[in-house]
């Protein structure tokens, strides 16, 4: 089996989706078939607890996990534009260590 895509899955705040459709279209990311700007976005909740070393301006206490709202953004790529599409996405992401899943796609 050979890979040629990835899907991309990046959990981020719903004002920058936006943003990153408009940047991954420009660079012809988001064709599919016939389509163009195919990209999916869903609402879900997301735990995370910071570590001692991160540096977070978060007035909660280390021992503390934080329920957040957030959005997985969905799409497909090519999996040779993977160090493209990372960058756009660091980009326009307001952390500095986004979490970003590529996920082969077998053909």
């Amino acid at each position: 089996m050979k890979i040629n895509f990835v899907k991309v899955e990046v959990l981020m705040a719903e004002e920058y989706i936006s943003d990153l459709r408009e940047q991954l279209h420009e660079h012809g990311f988001l064709h599919y078939g016939n389509q163009d700007n195919v990209l999916s976005y869903t609402k879900y909740k997301h735990y995370s607890r910071p570590l001692e070393l991160a540096s977070l301006d978060m007035s909660l206490p280390i021992e503390s996990e934080c329920l957040q709202t957030i959005h997985k953004v969905e799409f497909r790529c090519m999996i040779h534009q993977i160090e493209k599409v990372k960058k756009i996405i660091h980009d326009i992401h307001p952390n500095d260590h986004p979490v970003i899943y590529f996920i082969p796609i077998l053909d």
